[in-house]
């Protein structure tokens, strides 16, 4: 909601109140006087003048899908008087030989007869730019007035691969993006402590993100050099180094390797595939990729053993050994006469092996079945060997394939709308996924690495020389520090608004509403928990994304994308801040923005949104692999009753399917699923009416509302109004009022 001042906000309040708007045409540099100021009669404000030129007011409108996640903000138009000596001694656009509007800024402003100067910054309800595509003839000129989109958004990522940076590119990656990597992809969480020795923590980790490479080789150390972004990443692991080749990450000997964060290099023909063994079920433990779960082997006298085997693997390279690594718990043996596997003796000197070579060269078949084996006699006492984990450990010369070719340089997405105007018979999938329209296949060479993503920067923590505040303005932020890493979606738009967008890049606030940021995705000391953890059902610090984003994209397609994935849209309001709101759950406690008497209104109708927007079946795709272009994992969950056929049941399954690539997390998808199913199950009931005062007129999208005064007789679909709440989707704004069209919520 906008702040109007209170003297504006209280002269609103009186029934009497006559509002107007004035609007200042900047042009030429936007100077603080380059502007022509008008309005629908002459005015003074001090030493601005506002002609009355207006002949005609558009309506200034706002708009989000609410299925969709998405918002179109800000656009209207005026018409000018354009007659002879109508301004300055002749027409407005004769003022065009001298000043340029097109492109230049605009501002609006609310104002009363009752409250002071014009223009300032409490009263703005609407900025951006003047669209070039200007006609007028002999009586008026028409203008058209845009949000600040096209201003603010760019292509994504901002940092490529240039010939002058890096003279050593490979050719195909000159003009390349170099990505932008968020969340950790680091070391697997719950699944008890990985050992470096051996050589487990190259490879049990939550994912690998791409590095594109920027010195195909040095000639000074005779590394390969490749940057994983362009700002420094909280966490990179020399240990984390990889080639990606035919479905398998092989990393490098972390004796070839370094790092300069955020580049690595790495060199050398010494790497290392991990292969996965399977084992038969009573032993499951050993190959479940966990370190904290275990199964004892054990014999007094005789043999046990277990059969374990090694999956088919194709050709990577020439290979230079094979062994099985192993993790040991308890081991107790007083003189045991063998321990093997594959039929390789694990014993060395009494204690047991945790690599065991079972294969010297290149002539090694993967497709191998075997046993892992204890034999003891009587006189060598018993044996019981506790395994954790083992598989098998290839160290080889691979076939270095470096390139990757990446069939979407440039994402543009567009969604999907199942939406029938005439109609509201569902189908049964809706897929909220994204349709790439523009192509450019681009071979690109890329590593991976393995590490956690971008830091907060000093913005998370003050703002204009304070500490930032929560959204209540009275507890600072104790979850969130200046380079912490950065996993919460909500901060991850604010870093791409700031350090791709350029935005508030001294921590100013001048361009990002902090307190919509911080109510969307903070924590508080008071107890009061941030929009987002409410969606996920889940403690803030449980809601972790991870992304590197590689290939070119909008930043506003990037930023709904994010949206999507976390219930929330993000707008350019009309004080010309980015804004931000988080969706709650139904069951969820909703605080009103502003509470509309009914007496102030014109009733138009209520309505559901259609049946096709119902979506009852949620699945979520998500663990996005890179190498593999392709989510690897997915949840889903049902609502029966919504399925059903009782006065709640809508006689239907209905599937949709998101693509949740921002998340390596299990637990997180899962809460997304859920979050989905609670908000979408349900049709929604529909609100729409007009102002018939300006009292209103600081209200905007995202909103949340709800009445006083509501006519008794007027009841929601049978039910009585019970302080019910709803978002604004649609606003439109004249000087005298405003039409809302807004949805139940609760």
């Amino acid at each position: 909601m906008l702040s109007f001042d209170s003297s504006l906000s209280n002269a609103l309040k009186l029934s009497n109140t006559t509002a107007f708007w004035v609007l200042k045409l900047y042009y030429n540099a936007e100077g603080s006087s380059d502007f022509i100021g008008v309005s629908d009669t002459h005015r003074v404000d001090g030493s601005d003048i506002y002609y009355g030129l207006v002949s005609s007011w558009g309506n200034y409108s706002q708009s989000l899908d609410f299925f969709n996640f998405t918002t179109s903000t800000g656009n209207m138009s005026v018409r000018l008087i354009n007659t002879d000596k109508s301004i300055k001694g002749g027409r407005f656009s004769d003022l065009f030989s001298t000043n340029n509007f097109a492109n230049r800024k605009w501002e609006l402003f609310l104002n009363t007869s009752q409250a002071g100067t014009y223009d300032t910054a409490a009263r703005m309800i609407g900025t951006g730019i003047i669209s070039g595509d200007i006609g007028y003839d002999y009586e008026s000129v028409k203008l058209t007035l845009l949000d600040n989109s096209s201003k603010y958004h760019k292509r994504l990522p901002t940092n490529v691969v240039t010939s002058a940076t890096y003279p050593n590119a490979p050719e195909k990656n000159i003009e390349k993006p170099i990505p932008i990597a968020y969340g950790d992809f680091h070391a697997k969480d719950n699944i008890g402590t990985i050992p470096s020795s051996p050589k487990f923590d190259y490879f049990f980790t939550k994912g690998k993100f791409p590095a594109i490479i920027t010195n195909a080789l040095n000639e000074a150390d005779g590394y390969v050099y490749a940057k994983v972004d362009n700002e420094t990443m909280h966490t990179l692991d020399s240990d984390n180094i990889y080639i990606y080749n035919n479905g398998h990450y092989i990393a490098c000997d972390t004796s070839n390797t370094a790092l300069s964060n955020p580049s690595l290099k790495y060199k050398g023909t010494s790497w290392f595939l991990f292969v996965p063994m399977s084992a038969e079920s009573s032993v499951s433990n050993w190959v479940d990729g966990s370190f904290s779960t275990s199964t004892t082997l054990s014999e007094y006298t005789g043999t046990e053993n277990r059969d374990i085997s090694v999956p088919e693997v194709p050709n990577l390279g020439v290979v230079s050994r094979v062994d099985v690594i192993f993790n040991y718990g308890t081991i107790y043996m007083t003189n045991a006469e063998e321990y093997s596997v594959f039929g390789v003796d694990a014993l060395n000197g009494g204690s047991l092996d945790t690599t065991v070579q079972i294969q010297s060269g290149d002539g090694w078949d993967f497709a191998q079945s075997g046993h892992l084996e204890i034999i003891t006699t009587p006189e060598a006492g018993a044996i019981s060997v506790n395994v954790k984990e083992m598989g098998v450990l290839v160290t080889l010369a691979p076939s270095k394939t470096l390139t990757k070719r990446i069939d979407d340089l440039i994402e543009h997405r567009i969604y999907e709308y199942d939406y029938i105007e005439e109609g509201d018979m569902p189908s049964e999938t809706y897929t909220v996924t994204t349709e790439r329209v523009v192509s450019i296949p681009a071979d690109i060479d890329y590593v991976y690495c393995s590490g956690k993503g971008r830091r907060y920067g000093a913005w998370i923590d003050t703002i204009n020389s304070a500490v930032r505040t929560n959204a209540n303005g009275d507890e600072p932020d104790p979850n969130y520090a200046a380079n912490d890493l950065i996993e919460n979606p909500v901060y991850m738009i604010e870093d791409i608004l700031r350090t791709e967008m350029g935005l508030d890049s001294s921590t100013t606030g001048a361009d990002i509403d902090i307190e919509s940021f911080d109510r969307s995705g903070n924590a508080q000391t008071d107890g009061t928990k941030g929009d987002i953890a409410f969606t996920f059902n889940d403690a803030i610090a449980d809601i972790k994304f991870a992304f590197s984003q590689y290939k070119f994209i909008n930043s506003k397609d990037l930023i709904n994308q994010i949206c999507k994935q976390i219930c929330s849209w993000v707008w350019l309001s009309g004080d010309g801040k980015f804004k931000i709101r988080t969706l709650l759950r139904p069951s969820d406690t909703f605080t009103a923005d502003k509470t509309i008497d009914f007496n102030d209104i014109n009733f138009k109708s209520i309505s559901r949104t259609k049946l096709n927007t119902v979506r009852n079946d949620i699945t979520v795709n998500y663990n996005y692999d890179y190498g593999q272009d392709q989510n690897l994992s997915q949840v889903n969950t049902t609502d029966s009753t919504s399925q059903g056929t009782t006065v709640n049941g809508n006689n239907q399954t209905l599937k949709l399917i998101i693509d949740a690539t921002g998340t390596l997390d299990s637990t997180t998808a899962t809460q997304l699923a859920d979050a989905y199913k609670a908000i979408f199950k349900d049709r929604k009931i529909v609100l729409n009416f007009d102002c018939v005062r300006p009292l209103y007129n600081d209200l905007e999208i995202g909103d949340i509302i709800t009445f006083d005064n509501w006519n008794s007789n007027l009841k929601l679909y049978g039910t009585a109004f019970n302080s019910d709440y709803f978002i604004v989707q649609d606003i439109a704004k004249t000087p005298e009022g405003c039409s809302i069209k807004s949805i139940k919520v609760d």
